[in-house]
């Protein structure tokens, strides 16, 4: 069964003067577990397939070749010359591939993280290089008109949840598995106003649908 999971990371408060924060994500499912790195220095603990790690703080203003690596290995797997860090600001980095055949390559994305306490953000990304269709996303409570999302595009919304909210995620294309695991729905227990959230689509080694739910603040 596809799950979301929950991922709590820090606040967007108490930065030190001059410093940005950065967070990643192993979101390849054909890679195993990987060692990211700024300027060659280790950043944060291994990443597993399917987790992220908190914020991690790191000097702003400052370029940075971000690279990942395999657990065994001295040799980047992906990476990314002269990423810029801006002061205050909050980033994330993502594992991924253009297709299944595809060498590994990293996302690296500015991170909105402010709301107001009356609403809830949400920033859909489809990274599930291995689905054979756009995801159709679309809300019960109507929040927002039905979307196709292909693989690398990102929307972002922002709603007012009330009691009708309900968010699903479909694909048209056919999976190995039967019957096809079930996509939770993003509801108002499962959201909360006042948050910003990362809602990752993927897709598992057989292409079947998969979402997690990341907060962002």
């Amino acid at each position: 069964m596809a799950t979301i999971c929950i991922s709590a990371c820090i606040k967007n408060d108490n930065f030190i003067k001059g410093d940005a924060k950065i967070r990643i994500f192993q979101a390849s499912v054909l890679d195993t577990t990987q060692n990211f790195f700024l300027n060659g220095r280790q950043l944060g603990s291994s990443t597993t397939y399917g987790t992220n790690s908190s914020y991690i703080v790191e000097p702003g203003d400052s370029s940075y070749k971000i690279s990942s690596r395999i657990l065994t290995s001295t040799s980047d797997l992906a990476s990314l010359d002269n990423q810029r860090l801006v002061i205050g600001k909050n980033y994330s980095v993502f594992l991924t591939k253009a297709s299944a055949s595809a060498p590994s390559s990293l996302l690296f994305m500015e991170d909105d993280v402010k709301i107001g306490t009356d609403s809830t953000k949400l920033i859909f990304l489809n990274l599930g290089y291995t689905l054979g269709s756009p995801v159709l996303v679309t809300d019960t409570g109507k929040a927002f008109s039905p979307f196709n999302m292909a693989y690398g595009e990102k929307f972002t919304r922002k709603i007012k949840l009330n009691k009708s909210t309900k968010i699903s995620f479909t694909i048209t294309s056919i999976t190995p598995t039967n019957p096809k695991p079930v996509v939770a729905v993003l509801d108002s227990p499962t959201l909360l106003n006042g948050k910003v959230y990362t809602v990752l689509i993927d897709g598992s080694k057989v292409g079947d649908l998969q979402t997690r739910l990341v907060t962002g603040n």
